[in-house]
């Protein structure tokens, strides 16, 4: 017995350390899928709202000194805990919530704790956890056995006889590999938010001959395209949800009232929240539906936070690159510490450029241009020099594991990658978003640009 169960630990550990090897070659993309609630039966839906409830009960049990003195060592096989209603307590079953979902509650309530003591440690004043009044997510851990997707439509969760039918799962291609997930109650809307892998930087189709776009992302101009196009959306907070806000700092805190008004403004958050979403969702659309590589700069979007806060909240513009991550045919993410706003993108001379100067000058040749603009011009110039080394590397990879095996096979000779010219795109009808308006950039050289 003692044999099987060391053979059982070191298989699972072979299976870890395997996990985290492939993980290093990859990258990861979350998946947002929304449960239709119409499809949802009576009973389902109260099994959902007490599985939530019972998540409660067990995160509480395990924090309170009073039941346990121990907590890294509780019995993640527990069946039933005890729940203080008004002025007593009484014993609850949990019912619904799986075995693999209670390790989970138990792993994230001990992490809570250990985090608090680093916390204290490092001489910051820490508190002790607090009772939830509800819990909000769920971890689903393992794919396959928590959860299952069925026919890129449906989804399983454990414990639950119906079939959950999920908008979403067109996103996760077959070449994504899932993880774990999360169960989330927002609004009494159900959401999976599904953990997906896939190897870095997917180069399985020919380069040459697909069109290639860059952008830059920025304060005054959300984005900025190679192909000239510039992209200005704005959705800020609506009057009802400010007036909601105002009101609710009025009221008494934890009283009914506070509460109900409260879940009114989670309503007006949520919409203002899906309409910065959507106009996101419409803009990748464009650009991965119409470009086949698509490179922009990694960008310091949460030091933007700090300095512009409002006009970055209620634009979401930090959502488009983790959104082409996964749906960019190729995408290419080049280093934030990349000169391409200093640098000329005809002669790339480099100067010190102020952030309140738009328009470009170079000193060296005289080339004038947007400012933006010619960041994204130096954005394909760097893109190709990387995507050319993704297919040098995968080139000499073919040729390493065909002379490995002794296969007499001549692999296809390695080609540069060359961008095809692509024509500016006609305003006239190109409609992205009600959100978003659309212009050109000014011409370099122009009076309108040295204005």
């Amino acid at each position: 017995m003692i044999n099987t169960s060391e053979e059982k630990n070191n298989k699972i550990k072979d299976s870890l350390n395997k996990t985290k090897n492939k993980r290093k070659s990859q990258e990861i993309a979350i998946i947002k899928t929304k449960i239709d609630n119409d499809k949802l039966n009576k009973n389902t839906v109260k099994i959902l709202n007490r599985i939530f409830l019972e998540a409660k009960w067990l995160y509480n049990y395990i924090i309170n000194k009073e039941f346990n003195n121990d907590i890294f060592n509780i019995d993640y096989k527990i069946n039933n805990v005890p729940v203080y209603v008004k002025d007593h307590y009484e014993t609850r079953r949990l019912k619904y919530i799986s075995s693999q979902m209670k390790e989970e509650i138990i792993d994230r309530a001990i992490d809570n704790i250990k985090g608090l003591h680093e916390l204290k440690n490092k001489g910051f004043k820490t508190g002790k956890l607090k009772f939830k009044s509800h819990i909000t997510s769920i971890p689903l851990k393992q794919y396959n056995n928590t959860y299952k997707i069925i026919n890129n439509k449906y989804i399983k969760i454990q414990g639950i006889k119906q079939l959950l039918k999920v908008n979403g799962l067109d996103n996760l291609k077959y070449y994504f590999e899932p993880s774990n997930a999360l169960l989330i109650n927002k609004n009494n809307n159900y959401y999976i938010y599904i953990t997906a892998y896939k190897n870095k930087y997917i180069l399985d189709k020919p380069v040459n001959n697909q069109k290639i776009i860059s952008f830059d992302l920025g304060i005054k101009n959300q984005l900025t395209l190679s192909n000239g196009l510039v992209l200005n959306y704005n959705i800020p907070k609506s009057k009802r949800e400010k007036r909601i806000q105002r009101r609710l700092s009025k009221k008494v805190k934890n009283s009914n009232n506070y509460y109900k008004l409260k879940n009114k403004l989670n309503v007006e958050q949520t919409k203002t929240t899906n309409k910065r979403k959507d106009t996101v969702n419409k803009i990748v659309h464009y650009i991965s539906s119409d470009y086949n590589i698509v490179i922009t700069q990694k960008d310091n979007i949460r030091g933007w936070k700090h300095l512009f806060g409002k006009r970055i909240e209620s634009t979401g513009i930090g959502g488009i690159i983790e959104a082409l991550k996964y749906k960019a045919s190729t995408f290419i993410l080049l280093n934030r510490f990349l000169p391409t706003t200093k640098e000329c993108s005809k002669c790339h001379n480099k100067y010190n450029i102020n952030l309140d100067e738009r328009i470009y000058k170079c000193p060296n040749c005289g080339f004038i241009i947007n400012r933006d603009y010619n960041s994204t011009l130096n954005d394909i110039y760097y893109g190709i020099i990387k995507i050319n080394e993704l297919l040098k590397n995968k080139y000499n990879k073919i040729n390493k594991d065909l002379k490995k095996y002794n296969i007499n096979v001549l692999a296809e000779r390695l080609r540069e990658y060359t961008p095809v010219e692509i024509d500016a795109p006609a305003l006239e009808g190109l409609k992205i978003s009600p959100y978003v308006r659309v212009s050109m950039v000014d011409e370099s050289g122009s009076l309108i640009a040295l204005a």
